[in-house]
């Protein structure tokens, strides 16, 4: 049964970024059961869930596709579905990478990044051109690395560029932009030569997702959506406070709900 809920937001004044008036509805399109610590979605509005070794693949409408285990590397820690073609999965506590292919295949033996040089890497994601890239906790920095895994950029030490401590918990690459997010200092913003452009004061996050020109991230019963070009926030109340992740895709609002997954019409 399909229901709509509407919503208005409030306005706070006086604070940087500042927030705006909008209104929202959303109607409710679908609702599957799935058990999952986390998800993620690629371009093709697919689905990607992952419940401690094993990640399923989803149909925008909910349909099972695909699954993949590795009982050998332990819990997924991270998935990186931007390029649907080559999926990016890291295994954080064997500091281990897998890429699939569309169908969820294995594609080549699992990378082992401490067999390359790298030691205490503790986040990776997909880059332009099957690249990836890496955060070295040990060096306090960010290296690229081309699909020969070569290093092709680096950051140089982070704690130098910004002369404070540095501890991140997220890393994206969107559009040739390279997003570190620090929950006390607030994201750091990179280009794809890896040189240092700013940090976004926003606070607090454990992740966040970025879509053309805006920054999407949630606390417990609110989406706030980041507007990079003229810094105002939006601010809308979620339709469910029993929510342990969210995705924007397209349209579409995906959130997971303790044994489920509730997909959502956005209308503004």
């Amino acid at each position: 049964m399909e229901k709509v809920i509407k919503y208005s937001i409030q306005v706070l004044i006086g604070l940087f970024p500042f927030f705006i008036y909008c209104q929202t509805t959303f109607k409710l399109e679908n609702s599957f059961s799935v058990k999952a610590d986390f998800f993620t979605t690629d371009n093709l509005a697919r689905i990607y869930a992952v419940n401690g070794d094993e990640l399923r693949q989803y149909s925008p409408v909910g349909k099972q596709m695909n699954v993949y285990s590795s009982k050998t590397l332990g819990e997924i820690s991270f998935v990186d579905a931007s390029n649907p073609l080559k999926i990016m999965l890291f295994y954080q506590s064997l500091s281990q990478v897998v890429f699939l292919d569309n169908t969820l295949s294995q594609q080549g033996d699992p990378v082992s990044l401490e067999e390359i040089g790298l030691e205490q890497v503790t986040l990776v994601c997909s880059s332009v051109n099957n690249g990836i890239w890496v955060y070295n906790q040990q060096q306090f920095q960010l290296a690229r690395l081309d699909e020969n895994l070569r290093s092709i950029a680096e950051t140089g030490n982070i704690i130098q560029l910004i002369g404070d401590y540095v501890n991140p918990s997220f890393l994206l690459e969107r559009k040739n932009w390279v997003y570190l997010n620090d929950p006390e200092k607030g994201i750091l913003v990179f280009d794809i030569f890896g040189t240092y452009s700013k940090t976004i004061p926003v606070k607090n996050l454990s992740s966040f997702q970025v879509v053309e020109n805006y920054l999407y991230y949630r606390d417990k019963t609110k989406l706030y959506k980041y507007d990079f070009k003229t810094l105002e926030i939006s601010e809308v109340p979620l339709p469910s406070s029993e929510i342990g992740y969210l995705r924007v895709s397209k349209n579409k609002l995906l959130l997971l709900a303790e044994n489920s997954l509730q997909v959502y019409t956005v209308e503004n």
